[in-house]
């Protein structure tokens, strides 16, 4: 079971601003929901040999990594070919997604090219997408789904038993004070508190000026962290004008 997750996005299309990425926003509340880190996230090119270089420093530094885009029909999707080499496996011809793509025929489409969407690393598993006749696969640590947005959200669940780890509990702080004004406090809340994060995040509009957020494995730590910062916070003039409790599996 995988606790630390990175998520690699494959397209130029991506990179050179031609479409916006949508998925990051759908997998990592997810992830962190059924209690997985997302340790890091990268968006690559459609270059075989950079996204070879990566994967493989990438899977030294996670359990486990889910990969969109790059499975599709066309010359430029090279996902399978780079995870296949990651794997040290050669690419085949799944008879189950080969079958799937034979009984949904599509008017107009090159069987030769379409069918290459069947080619998955030898040993993979195939991911369903109930979308589309053409599957996701799994190898080696590796889960690798299409870039659609919506293929993505039909099918991201299969990744839901692969992943474990304890939901964090966490607070958040909602105040006018300016973030130079607490950044001592702060720092003295980090060392108190060596097992909290705490973030800062200055806004730049609507009701509040800055949000600062505690998450912890215990939200008994997590609680007397923040409240420690809330007591300092108001004997510098500054009150915290809302509180956001979210209690992890400890609670």
């Amino acid at each position: 079971m995988a606790t630390r997750v990175g998520i690699v996005i494959l397209g130029d299309e991506v990179l050179k601003g031609e479409i916006r990425e949508a998925n990051l926003a759908h997998m990592i509340p997810l992830l962190a929901e059924w209690g997985a880190e997302t340790a890091l996230c990268a968006i690559l090119p459609d270059d075989i040999s950079v996204v070879v270089r990566h994967l493989r420093r990438f899977r030294e530094e996670v359990d486990f990594l889910v990969l969109t885009g790059g499975i599709g029909p066309t010359p430029d999707d090279i996902t399978r070919d780079a995870v296949a080499e990651v794997a040290g496996v050669p690419l085949i011809v799944h008879p189950e997604a080969k079958a799937a793509l034979e009984a949904r025929p599509y008017k107009g489409a090159n069987p030769e090219y379409r069918m290459l969407m069947a080619h998955v690393p030898q040993g993979a598993t195939l991911i369903p997408n109930p979308l589309s006749p053409a599957p996701g696969f799994f190898i080696d640590r590796m889960a690798v789904f299409p870039g659609v947005p919506r293929m993505l959200q039909a099918m991201f669940e299969w990744v839901k038993p692969m992943v474990s780890g304890r939901r964090k509990s966490r607070v958040t702080l909602f105040a006018m004070a300016p973030e130079s004004s607490y950044a001592g406090i702060m720092k003295e809340a980090m060392t108190a508190f060596p097992d909290v994060g705490i973030g800062s995040y200055p806004m730049s509009d609507g009701e509040y000026r800055v949000r600062v957020v505690f998450r912890g494995d215990r939200f008994e730590r997590t609680d007397a962290c923040a409240a420690r910062f809330t007591k300092f916070l108001s004997e510098i003039g500054y009150d915290v004008l809302r509180r956001v409790e979210e209690r992890g599996d400890d609670a």
